[in-house]
């Protein structure tokens, strides 16, 4: 954590976020670490590896508050959301028997990746957000590493590896490394900028281009470099959707700043509470719980994450409007 707040203390204090400093770790307000159990839980539970969203999103948000220089009003209400998330999804968060440990078969579940990598991209990286984010909870909680769970997560992987990828082309290159691929994504992400104000128009899956980046980035952190270059086609392809026509007319855009969306109020601010705790249905609530039950603490714990390494402060705001807009505007559809 050390280290994060003295790489991104530069990129914040541009951004707008006050207190972020090297020195500002002892400010930092903890979260139970329970949230990994829960976490991890809920992801060994899912039916399908879709269901493992709301899992992945505790674990999510469980990290976002403990890295990250948070005020005390902030991390009350993404906790009161997670617990939320806990609430209606009760059944998935049931705890597990116990059983014994075995930290050792932990790297079984990035071991487990390659199929799903292989070949292009499918469901949107998934496999490798889930596999990258679990491994990582279960260093932090290796009493968890019990074979029911292991197995569960390797299982998440075996089922996207089965999935139809989405090829690239020949012509498709990966990176030089881990920095050309997170600078690529910031740069994919800027040539959206048309669309800013433009509710009518559907995005691309920005949301998973951060996820994915950040996963991998995480996979090579983590010790997994060969792993994490063998995704590295795969997530060129992901970043690489076309921009969308956009009218002609003119649009006012709401320029969203992460010092609104990391604030107290905006988490608990009954509009959106409201909305995060009930389904998810495109016609009467696109900002349902498919954003608060797993995306929107995802999302935000990788572009923190991200955030880090990039240096270029305009090119951040900018980037941050277009990613957070879909998550402010409930009129603005993509995923």
């Amino acid at each position: 954590r050390h280290e994060f707040l003295k790489l991104a203390s530069g990129i914040f204090a541009g951004l707008g976020i006050s207190g972020v400093s090297s020195a500002v770790e002892e400010k930092l307000v903890p979260l139970d670490p329970a949230y990994l159990e829960r976490g991890l839980t809920a992801m060994a539970r899912a039916q399908t590896w879709f269901d493992a969203h709301w899992g992945a999103g505790i674990l999510a948000g469980y990290y976002l508050c403990r890295d990250h220089p948070l005020s005390a009003d902030t991390v009350s209400g993404i906790r009161r959301q997670m617990d939320t998330v806990i609430e209606v999804r009760a059944e998935q968060f049931k705890p597990m028997p116990d059983g014994d440990a075995d930290k050792q078969r932990i790297d079984d579940i990035p071991n487990t990746l390659l199929p799903a990598m292989k070949s292009g991209l499918r469901a949107h990286g998934h496999a490798v957000i889930f596999a990258s984010l679990s491994t990582r909870a279960l260093r932090d909680a290796p009493h968890m590493a019990r074979a029911d769970i292991i197995d569960a997560m390797c299982g998440l992987s075996q089922q996207i590896a089965k999935l139809k990828p989405q090829r690239p082309t020949p012509a498709t290159e990966g990176y030089t490394g881990t920095q050309e691929m997170i600078e690529a994504t910031f740069e994919s992400l800027a040539r959206f900028h048309p669309l800013l104000g433009h509710a009518e128009v559907l995005r691309p899956n920005f949301t998973h281009m951060i996820t994915h980046t950040e996963a991998l980035m995480n996979l090579e952190h983590m010790g997994f470099g060969d792993l994490a270059r063998a995704g590295h086609l795969g997530h060129r392809l992901h970043i690489s959707a076309p921009v969308p026509k956009v009218p002609n007319s003119t649009a006012e855009a709401q320029r969203v700043t992460l010092e609104k969306v990391m604030s107290g109020a905006f988490w608990s601010d009954t509009a959106n509470t409201g909305l995060w705790k009930e389904k998810w249905n495109q016609t009467t609530n696109p900002n349902g719980d498919w954003i608060a039950s797993g995306h929107l603490f995802k999302v935000l714990y990788s572009h923190h994450r991200l955030l880090s390494r990039l240096q270029d402060t305009e090119k951040a705001k900018l980037c941050t409007a277009i990613l957070l807009e879909r998550y402010i505007n409930p009129a603005v559809q993509g995923g």
